[in-house]
């Protein structure tokens, strides 16, 4: 199971706005163009394929027919156009959209100086901003990276800010748009009151959304409500791209929602696999908010977990391919329909066949399904989905079983998923009692009490613990997409794995990760949902925590894993807080700035994976000066599923949700000493950081409070 703080696929919600699309680079999508064929063809090729070497050349013969302005409007945005449609499509991977990026932005910056002082390639204006109290810009920059690089301005405010600072920018530019961008749940409530403002200013300038934490449905029944005015939800930076294009254009656009079309039948085969797909790109949203412990939890959802909701999927899915086989080959006598008694078997049996395997595998299991699905639902005739079978229209059970089914469950989640981020200490729920865990186990002797900062750590002892999977998958987004295990398993290792050996080698040799730890332990007492932690006199309050409990179930609570008041008896609180420094950050800022798209991309997703491999280490380290590291397992690997003693905890998610309390690790640790800072927000500066509170309770495990 991943560590708590992700809540997660293992995808960092910075590439939030891309997931669904990205898979692999087809080469037969698009085949290059030969030497030989025309300069327009040439230019339109090197955008697509990401190819710079050749580009001055080409350039300069195309000026010898086309204005400068021409051949960006045309030659070049028509690439721009078709890495869009390919991206769109599933067919190119998000690191090659970038290099697309970079070389369309060369082209341009070698063609603007010969243009004439009227010509201009901007087709539109944007204001662009993370959100007040949000540091995280990754998500924010690809869409600055889209809409830039297809002809339109954008005014990159930055992070953490004001919406008076967005208003202001607009006016000055006489922005088209704005864009108002976010990662965090918080980040949601923050767009609603910049709505707000803007509502009582009476303004009426188009506002883009877009972030990891926002649905379609909050933007269109919740926030739509407070704006009067143009309001859009782009889910990723290409649907931003669309927007842009159609207000600029004059087009109307639709701005009810159409989600509810889901749950009906689709008319045509080409809707129905859009919606197939839709459903499941809104799904993998979801997923990002589920860690691993909440995939497993049972009774999550009704009486069953989030992994058996899952399992039901692909044994549906497989079962429609079956279904539409017999269709195809007019065999109507053998497809039936599922229900009652029947569906509540074959779901049992799903759960129980997919049971044992892990979150990763049963996710491309699932791809696999669906691939399948889509295949066979490509092969039928117009005709086919009006053909009635036992009352029912093929149109109905394809919907029934595929996108209206796993929508229907999906509303479900997402609701769930909602209820469980509310972090309000006024709803914590009242004690119920105490859980069962063991008040009499060992309690280990630390080694100082107090803190003390580890600045001597090699990046080349770190990187052995970074989540590969995490890192490939979910940072730089090289999904497997419609390749096989096998066929992903040789892309990884031909083409990924170079990359991550190349950054590793770099940011050794430039000093890019710069590892540093501040981490202590201190006395402690539980005190019913409380946990007091004592001055080094051992009876001095010097702060304390609460924390929530669970309603039912269990009854856990983080603060039953420590001795209680009353038990005569002293405990050890652990805690951490790691960074791999602010050049980190620097760096990254500086590569976008440079145009390096790609480059920008690999550099920040491993610079915050191995953030999250240094506290993987250091847990390591601490289970080992407490005494009890023979516990761990072996593989490294396991340690990412939690295969060791006790547990830890980071302040934001179900059983610590409480970020406030980041102020008080703060008091403890004092991190600004490793170049450490806390926001307004309670959020750590920089980015590439990540707090604990280590449990070395033997129970202690991940776990979520309604």
């Amino acid at each position: 199971m991943q560590e708590e703080k992700k809540q997660k696929v293992v995808y960092d919600p910075l590439i939030e706005i891309i997931n669904y699309y990205a898979s692999k680079k087809s080469d037969t999508a698009i085949a290059k163009a030969p030497v030989s064929s025309s300069v327009e063809e040439r230019l339109k090729h090197r955008i697509i394929d990401g190819e710079k070497q050749g580009l001055e050349d080409d350039l300069k013969l195309a000026l010898q027919r086309y204005k400068p302005l021409d051949i960006i409007n045309t030659l070049l945005l028509d690439g721009m156009k078709v890495v869009g449609e390919l991206f769109g499509k599933g067919e190119m991977q998000l690191p090659f959209v970038l290099q697309s990026a970079e070389v369309m932005k060369v082209a341009v910056a070698y063609l603007e100086p010969l243009m004439e002082k009227a010509g201009s390639t901007q087709k539109g204006t944007m204001v662009l901003a993370t959100v007040k109290g949000d540091v995280h810009d990754i998500g924010k920059n690809l869409v600055d990276i889209i809409l830039t690089n297809n002809g339109y301005k954008v005014v990159n405010l930055g992070i953490k800010c004001p919406v008076d600072v967005m208003l202001h920018a607009a006016e000055q530019h006489k922005a088209d748009a704005i864009g108002m961008s976010g990662l965090l749940v918080k980040s949601t409530m923050i767009m609603k009151e910049n709505l707000e403002v803007m509502a009582e200013r009476e303004l009426k300038v188009p506002v883009l959304l877009g972030g990891a934490a926002l649905t379609r449905r909050y933007v269109e029944e919740d926030l739509r409500a407070v704006y009067d005015a143009p309001l859009f939800y782009c889910e990723d930076a290409f649907s931003g791209l669309r927007v842009m294009e159609n207000l600029m254009s004059g087009v109307k656009m639709e701005m009810k929602t159409a989600d509810d079309n889901l749950a009906l039948p689709a008319t045509t085969i080409q809707e129905a696999i859009k919606r197939i797909r839709i459903v499941r790109h809104q799904w993998n949203k979801a997923l990002e908010y589920i860690s691993d412990e909440n995939f497993v939890r049972p009774k999550s959802i009704g009486q069953w977990s989030v992994h058996d909701i899952i399992a039901h999927f692909i044994e549906s899915e497989y079962f429609q391919i079956t279904r539409l086989t017999h269709l195809v080959k007019k065999e109507l006598s053998k497809i039936y329909l599922v229900t009652g008694d029947t569906e509540n078997r074959m779901n049992a049996e799903a759960v129980e066949k997919y049971k044992t395997y892990p979150r990763m595998e049963l996710m491309d299991i699932w791809n696999e399904a669906q691939a399948g699905l889509i295949q066979q639902v490509s092969s039928l005739q117009p005709e086919h989905l009006n053909i009635i079978i036992s009352g029912v229209s093929v149109s109905e059970m394809i919907a029934d079983s595929s996108f209206a089914h796993e929508y229907a469950h999906l509303r479900k989640v997402q609701s769930w998923i909602r209820e469980s981020q509310k972090s309000d200490k006024t709803k914590t729920p009242v004690l119920i009692r105490r859980s069962t865990v063991a008040t009499n186990g060992d309690i280990p002797k630390p080694p100082f009490w107090g803190s003390r900062i580890i600045d001597s750590i090699t990046l080349n002892e770190v990187y052995p613990y970074i989540n590969e999977i995490a890192l490939f998958r979910g940072q730089w987004q090289f999904t497997r997409g419609k390749m096989s295990v096998a066929e992903y398993d040789v892309f990884v290792t031909e083409k990924v794995l170079p990359i991550f050996e190349r950054w590793k080698s770099r940011s050794i040799a430039e000093n890019l990760l710069v590892p540093k730890i501040v981490y202590g332990y201190y006395p402690c007492q539980s005190d019913g949902d409380d946990l007091i932690v004592y001055q080094d006199d051992l009876k001095t309050e010097k702060l304390r925590f609460t924390f929530p409990r669970q309603p039912d179930g269990n009854y856990y609570c983080i603060s039953d894993f420590f001795a209680s008041t009353d038990s005569g008896r002293m405990d050890v609180f652990g805690c951490m807080l790691v960074t791999v420094g602010l050049q980190a950050s620097e760096f990254s800022a500086k590569l976008f700035e440079a145009n390096n798209y790609s480059d920008y991309l690999y550099f920040h997703g491993l610079s915050v994976e191995t953030a999250e491999a240094l506290a993987e280490y250091w847990h390591r380290q601490i289970r080992s000066e407490l005494g009890f590291s023979h516990h761990d397992n072996k593989e490294i690997k396991k340690l990412f599923q939690q295969k060791y003693r006790g547990s830890r905890y980071s302040f934001g998610y179900p059983a610590c949700p409480y970020l406030e309390d980041q102020a008080k690790l703060f008091d403890l640790l004092e991190p600004e000493r490793i170049g450490v800072s806390l926001t307004e927000e309670f959020h750590l500066v920089p980015e590439q950081s990540t707090s604990a509170i280590i449990v070395h309770h033997p129970e202690a495990k991940y776990f979520t409070v309604k």
